[in-house]
C-alpha cells in the first residue's frame, strides 16, 4: 500500500497541479467567427439552436460542455493522478477526465451525456483533453457560432500561465454536421482564492413566470 501511494505522489508530481477555482472575466475570451455548414448558418437552423437552448435552461436541463467551461461563475477544477473532476455552479453533472490510459468506450456501451466522455494525457506541462460521445441535450451553443451535436469532437489543451495564476483552454471542436473546418477558440481563467457562493444553483422548471420570461419572443 505505501509504494502504491508513494508512486502515485511521484505521478502528481511531474505534471502542473491545475486544482483550484478559476473565474472567467470580461477579458478572458478570444473567440473568433466559426466556419459553418450551409445547413448551420441558416436562419431557421439559428432560431432553432436559440429555442432549443431556453427549453433547455427552462427545464433546468444539465446545460454540459461547453456551457459549463463559459458560465461566468467560477468553476472548481480537482486534479489527481488517474482522473481530473471539474464541477460548475449551473445545472450539471460533475465532469471528469480520465488520465489512467483508458480509451474511449464505443458508443453500445455508453450513453451519450451532456459533457461526453473525456480521457486526457499530458504532453509536457500541457494536459490534452479528448472528449467525445455527446448527446443532444443540454444548452447546445458554441462560442463563435455552431452547435454541439451527438457527431461532435472536441479537444483541449490545459496549460498554467503566469506563474500558475492563469489557466489557459483551448478548445479545438469537429464535427462535419457543423463546420467546415476546426473551429478554435480560448479562454483564459483567472484564479481565486475561494468562492463566496453557495455552489447550488436555485432551478425550478415549474416556475410559469420563469418560463414565460424565458421562453417569450422565441416564435417571432
Amino acid at each position: 500500500m505505501l509504494l502504491i501511494l508513494a508512486a502515485a505522489h511521484m505521478t502528481a508530481q511531474t505534471h502542473p497541479d491545475l486544482s483550484g477555482y478559476w473565474e472567467l472575466r470580461y477579458d478572458s475570451m478570444a473567440v473568433g467567427v466559426a466556419s459553418l455548414t450551409a445547413a448551420m448558418s441558416g436562419r431557421d437552423a439559428i432560431k432553432a439552436q436559440v429555442r432549443h437552448d431556453a427549453e433547455a435552461i427552462r427545464r433546468c436541463t444539465n446545460i454540459g460542455i461547453p456551457a459549463i467551461m463559459g458560465d461566468r461563475s467560477a468553476i472548481d477544477l480537482r486534479q489527481s493522478p488517474t482522473v481530473t473532476a471539474i464541477a460548475a455552479k449551473p445545472p450539471s453533472s460533475m465532469r471528469y477526465i480520465y488520465t489512467d490510459g483508458r480509451k474511449h468506450p464505443s458508443k453500445d456501451d455508453y450513453d451519450p451525456t451532456t459533457n461526453g466522455h473525456s480521457i486526457g494525457h499530458w504532453d509536457g506541462d500541457t494536459l490534452i483533453v479528448d472528449t467525445i460521445l455527446f448527446n443532444g441535450s443540454g444548452v447546445t451553443r458554441i462560442p463563435g457560432g455552431g452547435v454541439r451535436t451527438p457527431d461532435s469532437h472536441l479537444v483541449e489543451r490545459y496549460r498554467l500561465l503566469a506563474g500558475g495564476n492563469r489557466l489557459a483552454v483551448t478548445f479545438t471542436w469537429e464535427d462535419p454536421k457543423t463546420f467546415e473546418k476546426p473551429h478554435t477558440y480560448e479562454f483564459r481563467y483567472y484564479r481565486i482564492d475561494r468562492i463566496a457562493e453557495p455552489r447550488m444553483y436555485n432551478c425550478n422548471p415549474n416556475d410559469p413566470e420563469r418560463a414565460k420570461f424565458l421562453l417569450e419572443g422565441l416564435e417571432n
